[in-house]
């Protein structure tokens, strides 16, 4: 089936590979994303795509879901991002004799992580049981992202994201809900 739309294909990277894309805007209303963010792409079946990559059009895309139609393209579910965020984590600097320079302070683990970021709202809050009362952004973002729960040992301050200019905390890390990508939950940061 993808074949035969041939007319309709979007050249976009997956992952760094080139790749070729069908969009179309999600339609189901009631969807975990919301409307604006929500598209479907189907893929060729021998595309190497699967859940938690990032598509790049003239936009990013993470795949949240991934299903094989009986014409065996692969058929996914993607959330447009609408942010670029900096993961940030308490930690102190050594010299080159492992002698500490200065105070421990918050510093860049990773930057220019694509990511989905949704606001909290009552609404949101009401509609998923699962989010801690703080939460003020849920953010969704790849699974290989250096970020780390809060309860980590090695973690002096649990880590924060940097998220339009303004840090916010690492509150909860949830990476069961959809595979492949992290579901972060973010509170106001009252440290800074």
């Amino acid at each position: 089936m993808f074949h035969e739309f041939a007319y309709r294909h979007t050249p976009c990277v997956v992952n760094g590979q080139p790749d070729a894309v069908i969009l179309s805007r999600g339609s189901s209303g009631g969807s975990q994303f919301g409307r604006e963010s929500d598209y479907m792409g189907r893929f060729a079946p021998e595309s190497p795509v699967v859940t938690g990559d990032i598509v790049i059009t003239e936009d990013s895309y993470l795949i949240c879901s991934l299903r094989i139609t009986p014409d065996r393209d692969k058929y996914c579910g993607l959330v447009k991002s609408n942010v670029v965020i900096e993961v940030l984590r308490y930690s102190q600097k050594y010299d080159s004799n492992d002698n500490p320079i200065g105070d421990p302070t918050f510093n860049t683990v990773q930057s220019g992580v694509i990511a989905y970021a949704e606001f909290v709202n009552a609404k949101l809050l009401q509609e998923n049981p699962g989010l801690l009362p703080t939460t003020a952004y849920l953010l969704r973002l790849q699974f290989t992202v250096d970020i780390k729960r809060p309860n980590d040992p090695a973690l002096l301050q649990p880590d924060r994201v940097l998220l339009n200019g303004k840090p916010y905390r690492v509150d909860a890390i949830d990476d069961v809900k959809y595979p492949g990508l992290l579901q972060v939950q973010l509170s106001e940061d009252g440290l800074r």
